[in-house]
């Protein structure tokens, strides 16, 4: 699943976004492209509660189409 994550703008956002996902699924793979805004993960988990991990961490994901 992929989330583009607007407001997400550095290093430290994508390292607050990686560790919520992983307090959810300790397994999860998570790529971030900071500069495109992208953050995939593969996850046996729905996408929604992926979703709620970020906006845990104080994002605003948005679902797109893979």
């Amino acid at each position: 699943m992929e989330f583009k994550v607007a407001d997400m703008s550095c290093g430290g956002c994508a390292s607050v976004i990686s560790r919520a996902i992983a307090k959810l699924d300790a397994t999860a793979k998570v790529e971030i492209d900071v500069a495109a805004k992208l953050v995939k993960v593969e996850s046996p988990l729905e996408q929604g509660q992926i979703a709620s991990a970020i906006e845990g961490a104080g994002f605003h994901p948005v679902a797109t189409v893979c």
